[in-house]
């Protein structure tokens, strides 16, 4: 079974659920998963990130968000050093509450990892210098822990979010598109309910454009056609069934959204070159 890291011991402070970690040098770890969100910047060397049975290569300026219950690992690291930002967005009566609602959060949270196969943002060297900024920021105020560090440290964090945003934006959709915030709307339930028998009329109609359009858009946000998305998403909840359940494939391949247990197989071993049973093993090692 991966291993298990709790808010209760990393987000103990009811002030304010946010906690910095400098990991310098980042060492090997293992899979695990644990019950809170967690922005990852690396700032120094390269190595691979392990998520969803793929080891993704990961180096200087990577910017990635691990959503809470999502089993990850580290391994293959020459001279990794990264920064965590460890943080609740569902604890209600904390400073981070209320923004947590803007779209520059917004679409960190959507975006990874169910999204891409590959990291959601590379920062070119001066914008992570400027991240950098802000993250000592943050760690100097969580160091000293004087009068009001928790709003302080929280809006650091507003401060660094709403960069990487705009750093997104400016990579993905065009900054004054207006259905943006609608279509990240559908994807967040799309990721929520990934098991309903979407259609892509039923997409579109959502968000009031024609299926050509939805199409489109959805390649430009996401590097996916609409049901490639969904089934994407459906084989990464698959994935986290195997390694967190003793439910059979075919539970696994229902409660995903399949309705042929075949089909499931067949798609998941395309996605992560191995068949169901062989990645359920992975929870042995």
């Amino acid at each position: 079974m991966p291993g298990q890291l709790s808010k209760s011991e990393y987000l103990a402070d009811k002030r304010l659920p946010l906690r910095l970690i400098k990991r310098d040098p980042q060492e090997e770890y293992q899979l695990h998963e644990h019950d809170f969100s967690e922005l990852v910047i690396v700032f120094r060397g390269h190595g691979e990130h392990v998520i969803y049975g793929e080891h993704r290569t990961i180096e200087a300026g990577d910017v990635f968000l691990i959503h809470n219950r999502t089993v990850h690992g580290y391994a293959n690291l020459h001279d990794l050093a990264l920064y965590n930002l460890m943080f609740d967005p569902r604890e209600l009566a904390n400073p981070l509450q209320a923004f947590c609602r803007y779209p520059a959060i917004g679409s960190l949270l959507r975006l990874e990892p169910e999204v891409r196969s590959g990291n959601i943002l590379r920062l070119e060297k001066d914008e992570l210098a400027e991240a950098m900024k802000i993250l000592r920021c943050i760690e100097t105020e969580q160091e000293r822990g004087t009068e009001y560090f928790p709003l302080a440290m929280a809006a650091h964090f507003m401060l660094l979010t709403v960069f990487l945003g705009r750093c997104i934006a400016a990579r993905s959709l065009p900054p004054r598109q207006n259905s943006s915030a609608a279509l990240s709307e559908l994807i967040n339930r799309l990721t929520e309910h990934s098991e309903k028998r979407w259609t892509r009329t039923e997409m579109a109609r959502s968000l009031m454009v024609s299926e050509s359009t939805l199409t489109r858009m959805f390649k430009q946000y996401t590097g996916y056609a609409p049901n490639e998305y969904l089934i994407t998403l459906r084989l990464k909840k698959g994935a986290m069934l195997l390694l967190n359940s003793d439910l059979t494939i075919g539970e696994i391949a229902d409660r995903s959204g399949f309705s042929d247990s075949n089909y499931f197989c067949r798609q998941f071993k395309k996605h992560f070159r191995m068949p169901p049973q062989k990645y359920r093993s992975l929870r042995l090692q």
